[in-house]
């Protein structure tokens, strides 16, 4: 009998660098389950060096994607669809202004702003959000421009709706439908422009199965951690993060 020829696969081998963004992504969308927040940025600011730095801010959209509809759909029940249909229409604006000078803009100066504008929403002594108008159509511009332009403005939208009266659940769930639909719209843009996905789906493949299993496992263990700790500790994660952004910005300044 002729032996039956077995076509071999062929596996995309991974740098060094390109593992480790597969298990970081695990811990930071574990992060991201638990406390809220913070995933997303710490998860970007460990990609420059492992990928090129023109296709970090895709790659990583394509990756929050995966993790934040993952944490949405476990948590689909506490989501505020009300809410979401608010911002989603200001975050359609925001995407396309933003996709008319992405690549031309210069984005030194944007983990500043964007800094600076996170411990304002955190800390200033604003007016309650709820008595402004249009508050999550025009948040939904703003953060979706941050979102494209800067990579990662999670921490803004954190703040944001740490000011809103949510508990735990509907807060992280809330979070990852909004942060899906600016991944969502951040990825199209990204396609829009010429990104070549494709050339970088085994690493997004990875690290996709990675942050979705992150938030699994975030979402399983979130209960544990008491309600009043869980609220001081998603504030002041937030403010961290934002103090971090500006350092470095400075940083690189002087």
């Amino acid at each position: 009998m002729p032996e039956l020829s077995i076509p071999e696969l062929s596996i995309p081998e991974l740098s060094p660098p390109e593992l480790w963004l597969v298990f970081a992504s695990f811990f930071t969308s574990s992060l991201t389950a638990v406390f809220g927040v913070g995933g997303g940025l710490m998860l970007i600011s460990l990609m420059p060096g492992a990928i090129p730095a023109t296709a970090i801010i895709p790659v990583h959209g394509m990756v929050q994607l995966s993790s934040n509809a993952s944490r949405a759909l476990f948590g689909r029940q506490f989501i505020r669809w009300d809410y979401l249909s608010r911002f989603l229409p200001g975050a359609i604006v925001g995407s396309v202004l933003a996709s008319q000078f992405v690549l031309s803009i210069n984005m030194d100066y944007i983990p500043l702003i964007l800094g600076l504008f996170i411990l304002t929403i955190v800390w200033a002594p604003i007016p309650p959000l709820q008595k402004l108008p249009a508050r999550f159509f025009s948040f939904g511009i703003i953060h979706s421009l941050m979102s494209t332009l800067g990579g990662a403005a999670g921490p803004l939208l954190a703040a944001f709706l740490s000011r809103e009266s949510f508990k735990r659940d509907t807060l992280v769930a809330t979070f990852a439908a909004f942060m899906s639909t600016s991944h969502l719209l951040k990825v199209s843009a990204f396609t829009a422009l010429g990104f070549d996905f494709m050339k970088w789906l085994p690493l997004m493949l990875l690290m996709s199965i990675s942050v979705v299993l992150g938030s699994w496992f975030g979402t399983r263990i979130r209960p544990h951690i008491p309600e009043i700790n869980f609220k001081v500790i998603f504030r002041w994660i937030v403010t961290l993060l934002a103090c971090r952004m500006v350092a470095l910005t400075l940083f690189e300044i002087f």
